[in-house]
């Protein structure tokens, strides 16, 4: 039987399996460090094991790889992910005052102008304090600040 590929030195291999190793470093995506990681192992084999033909070699990488992703993969991404962390200008609560902006009234909250609708029937004009309920669509929802 003649080999299509024929095989592929340990050096080889070894080189292949830690470029895709570096390249890992700039995508982070925790699928080519799996195919570094096989490159690497299979060279690595290769200064002890005569291999028949590359085909053999390739595949044994591809196979071994295959099953570290879908062994190893979880536990890596599971490990990076953290609760998101809330925004601290989407918080409500606490009070902003009514500012004109542009010739509009606007609601200075956290340092930011907000449109406004007013939840409790309310008037509120330019300088008075209101109370922040909610942040949705770009608009906050506030009550008056009776003092």
């Amino acid at each position: 039987m003649e080999n299509i590929l024929e095989v592929i030195p340990a050096w080889i291999m070894l080189t292949i399996g830690v470029a895709l190793l570096g390249f890992e470093l700039l995508i982070g995506t925790f699928v080519i460090l799996f195919f570094g990681i096989a490159f690497v192992a299979i060279g690595a084999l290769g200064f002890f094991v005569e291999w028949p033909s590359g085909e053999l070699q390739v595949l044994v990488t591809m196979v071994l790889s295959g099953v570290l992703i879908f062994a190893l993969r979880p536990l890596l991404v599971k490990g990076l992910q953290k609760e998101d962390l809330p925004l601290e200008t989407m918080q409500t609560g606490e009070t902003g005052t009514i500012v004109n902006h542009g010739g509009e009234p606007r609601l200075m909250y956290k340092g930011t102008t907000w449109a406004y609708k007013v939840v409790d029937k309310n008037d509120v004009s330019v300088g008075e304090e209101v109370l922040v309920e909610a942040l949705h669509n770009n608009v906050a929802s506030v009550k008056k600040v009776i003092k």
